[in-house]
């Protein structure tokens, strides 16, 4: 971590003038002025595939109309990419606005006994800019992988991981929004500038919403599938998931999905009774989608876009609703952010703020990378193409014209790959660079507790060992 100025930039300042303040021209801001800074909510939510959205085109079941009325208010990111395919890589890019390789908090470890990677107390996480531009800093959290012995509480007063017998199934996004919602409206109302972190795990695995919605769609299908991680990847692997029971999993899917939804229309309530409409910027992402059955896998596990296509919306005083059609990625939300509250940057942050594209601008010319257990990944905005690198064969397709990814163009199109491939190893040489700099956290073991609840989440295996020694020698390339 780094020490920072105070700054502050009024918000509505920051979206019409962006274009025209050069880094580094922000005032100190006088105490006084503190409370004129925005609040900011980021909300995650794990496993939200973006295409399982109605406000990005998903019509088969209307399982989200709050967060789509949320929508209708705010600027959509149509074209987001997440940085990793799972949760700890990706988590910790948001956190610290650069690629995997440069943040190093890639793995767990299974030796003798689990353990994990952190991130190093040397990066510069958004909860940190927050912190040191004034803002009082809090965390509710619902992922077992996501905790203070990650690195993840870096900058944050508070960091709460949300109790409950209930984690990725069940009443899980009534815990966390029991557990934020009295502390996020008595900051709304305080007027003292706050930054909070929710992270909520429904749609995660297992496909276990509560009743009635867990049973809403399940029609006449008479099969064995109850949504439960391990049966469905046994069947899988067995190849024994007929096209009835793949319905049955997206629908029980779709239906945590809904779940969610009402959950996220009572904290969305909350918050505007509270006010924060006049003074909050929220912001919802998520982290990874999910397969079902597209491209042979299931959960997630690759960089097709099921896997890595998300949402990102941003509502609050001074953005314009619409769509943003420029390319963006997750590690361009800190950067955003900070342009928009007047912060300053961290240090290695890779991404790029999208104020000026979500103005009607530009947006940047980078090219989106993404990686997962070996495999790489970019596209070119510019014109579309997509190369998937470690994957089998390379790939290559027109995500303009095939957005399902189902015309590989590698062989006819070699100088496209050769292009894309110079660029893939440039970012991901950018990002070694970075980890190198940084350092390395310390791997540390997991509880039991955190152990038997990811055998539960289908990350180990259900005779994973969760006791005895670290073993500490993994390269870090994957979960």
């Amino acid at each position: 971590m780094s020490p920072r100025w105070t700054l502050a930039l009024p918000l509505a300042a920051a979206l019409v003038g962006a274009a025209a303040l050069l880094p580094g021209c922000f005032a100190e801001a006088p105490v006084a002025q503190a409370a004129t800074k925005p609040n900011v909510i980021l909300i995650l939510v794990d496993t939200f595939r973006a295409d399982k959205i109605g406000t990005y085109g998903y019509t088969k079941r209307k399982t989200t109309p709050n967060l789509d009325a949320f929508a209708s208010g705010a600027m959509v990111w149509d074209n987001a990419y997440s940085q990793d395919a799972w949760t700890v890589p990706s988590v910790a890019s948001l956190f610290t606005g650069v690629d995997p390789q440069g943040h190093l908090c890639l793995n767990f470890r299974q030796g003798e006994k689990l353990a994990t990677d952190t991130i190093s107390d040397s990066q510069d996480t958004l909860a940190e800019s927050f912190k040191a531009g004034g803002y009082t800093t809090a965390a509710f959290i619902k992922s077992t992988v996501i905790s203070t012995s990650h690195g993840y509480s870096q900058g944050f007063d508070q960091f709460n991981i949300v109790g409950g017998a209930d984690q990725a199934w069940g009443h899980s996004a009534k815990d966390l929004n029991d557990a934020a919602i009295p502390w996020l409206t008595t900051q709304v109302k305080s007027g003292k500038p706050f930054y909070a972190y929710l992270h909520f795990m429904d749609p995660h695995s297992p496909y276990k919403a509560p009743e009635p919605w867990y049973s809403k769609y399940k029609g006449s299908y008479t099969g064995p599938m109850d949504g439960a991680h391990v049966q469905l990847e046994d069947a899988f692997k067995a190849g024994k998931v007929t096209a009835a029971d793949w319905e049955r999993e997206l629908s029980l899917y779709d239906s945590e999905v809904e779940y969610w939804d009402t959950e996220f229309g009572r904290l969305w309530g909350e918050l505007q009774k509270a006010g924060a409409a006049s003074n909050t910027v929220v912001v919802l992402v998520a982290d990874h989608g999910e397969a079902f059955g597209e491209h042979n896998n299931v959960f997630h596990g690759n960089l097709y876009g099921e896997n890595i296509h998300i949402p990102v919306m941003v509502r609050g005083p001074g953005v314009k609703a619409g769509r943003m059609k420029a390319y963006g990625q997750l590690i361009d939300v800190p950067p955003t952010l900070a342009e928009m509250t007047g912060l300053q940057k961290g240090k290695n942050w890779q991404g790029k703020s999208m104020v000026t594209a979500m103005g009607g601008g530009a947006g940047h010319t980078d090219v989106i990378y993404s990686e997962y257990a070996g495999q790489r990944m970019v596209i070119d905005p510019a014109s579309g193409l997509k190369l998937i690198v470690g994957d089998g064969a390379t790939k290559l397709f027109d995500i303009k014209a095939d957005p399902l990814e189902k015309t590989n163009l590698a062989e006819s199109r070699a100088s496209d790959v050769t292009r894309l491939r110079a660029a893939l190893d440039a970012r991901q040489a950018a990002g070694v660079a970075i980890g190198k700099g940084a350092g390395k956290g310390k791997a540390e073991a997991m509880s039991a507790d955190q152990c038997e609840m990811l055998k539960s989440l289908g990350y180990l295996e259900p005779d994973a060992p969760c006791t005895g020694a670290v073993k500490n020698d993994d390269d870090g390339d994957g979960k």
